[in-house]
């Protein structure tokens, strides 16, 4: 006879393989998660592209009707006694489906608990109007727990839910992507560096900013800059400077690669390997980088950057998420202020000339990813909460 109890977990898979994807394939294919837990799983990847994603249309719709009648029947066929619903929007229109979830879940009385992967829900609540903030509230009320991904985005929830319902829940890293990078030596004679850039190809993601600083490091050091990302048609969703409040204003993504690296003739210098890297070709593309960097204007807590810590590589990333809680500036990484492209320059260069702080840092981040971060870790910590 079976006495797991049951969970029923809601998020996308892959592809594409991006922070919201590969977290929900790494708690479902948790070994601790389904030895404790019967775990059925929805599904909810529309798009196969990032550039895609968002787009309301025939399919976006149909997806929506296929993904209600899958809800309902598992709830009252399955009868779970937990949702963990990963998804959740920064957006009235996600929120369509946020909100039939947590209010259908209601009514089954089962208990919910709803994650936050983003940074920027509390400038989202703020802009609406006080009608589509009572409903948003109303409905939140309605939860177990709310699930952040850093201490510091905690505060987005203050007078929406009870404090007691708001805890942090940690991005994890499985073993297997963790042991391809054990005894690594990046410590090699007149070797060409390599920059590692992991994100969209837009301006909140922090890459026109990187780009700028390519004419001066690039002529002066050898150094390529690797770029793993999709080119967006239009900016998505992050309005706002998470670290000031500020509204940003967005620069064009072709225009800074015309203006900082074609018109410079410095095209050698930065690689673009595409959106859809996986497997073995991105353990590959880790291993043969030497810096990890990330200057975006928002975050929940990047899977990239925790990728790059399993890697063993030093981080320069933004007082954004999670990155200040996990980095000590000078320790393991950088942290630097969105938006300031000097002291990101500067930051590189300090990594660039210093094969000894490099390898420091990258180890203390191995560390941190394998006391802290394995999935067996959060797991774990999921089974408490939830408990």
């Amino acid at each position: 006879m079976n006495t797991k109890k049951k969970l029923l977990l809601i998020g996308p898979l892959p592809p594409p393989y991006s922070g919201p994807e590969i977290g929900t394939k790494t708690l479902l294919e948790s070994e601790l998660l389904n030895r404790i837990y019967d775990i059925k799983h929805i599904n909810t990847t529309v798009r196969s592209s990032n550039k895609d994603k968002g787009k309301l249309d025939i399919t976006m719709i149909w997806a929506y009707v296929r993904y209600l009648f899958s809800l309902i029947y598992l709830l009252v066929v399955f009868k779970p006694n937990y949702i963990l619903y990963l998804p959740t929007s920064a957006t009235l229109k996600g929120w369509i489906r946020d909100g039939t979830t947590l209010f259908i879940a209601s009514w089954f009385k089962t208990k919910f608990i709803m994650q936050f992967r983003g940074g920027h829900f509390g400038y989202f609540y703020k802009s609406l109007k006080p009608s589509y903030q009572k409903i948003i509230k109303y409905l939140l009320q309605k939860t177990s727990l709310v699930l952040v991904q850093a201490d510091v985005l905690k505060s987005q929830f203050i007078g929406i839910v009870p404090k007691e319902k708001i805890k942090t829940f940690y991005n994890s890293i499985t073993s297997e992507f963790y042991s391809h990078f054990e005894g690594i030596k990046r410590d090699v004679q007149n070797k060409k560096l390599n920059i590692l850039f992991i994100g969209h190809l837009s301006h909140a993601k922090g890459y026109c900013d990187l780009l700028k600083t390519v004419p001066y490091l690039s002529k002066k050091y050898n150094i390529k800059y690797q770029i793993i990302g999709t080119q967006l048609k239009v900016e998505r969703n992050v309005l706002f400077n998470q670290a000031t409040g500020e509204q940003i204003v967005h620069e064009d993504s072709n225009e800074c690669y015309k203006h900082y690296i074609a018109t410079e003739k410095l095209d050698d210098s930065v690689e673009f390997l595409g959106d859809r890297i996986y497997g073995a070709e991105k353990l590959k593309i880790f291993k043969q980088a030497d810096i990890f960097v990330l200057p975006s204007y928002s975050e929940g807590f990047s899977m990239s950057i925790l990728e790059a810590m399993a890697a063993g590589l030093p981080i320069v990333a933004t007082k954004v998420g999670a990155a200040p809680e996990i980095i000590e500036n000078g320790i393991n990484g950088y942290i630097i202020n969105p938006g300031d492209t000097l002291t990101l320059q500067n930051s590189l260069e300090q990594l660039i000339k210093n094969a000894t702080k490099r390898n420091n840092m990258g180890m203390i981040n191995r560390e941190k990813c394998k006391f802290q971060f394995l999935v067996d870790i959060a797991s774990q910590n999921l089974i408490n909460l939830l408990k």
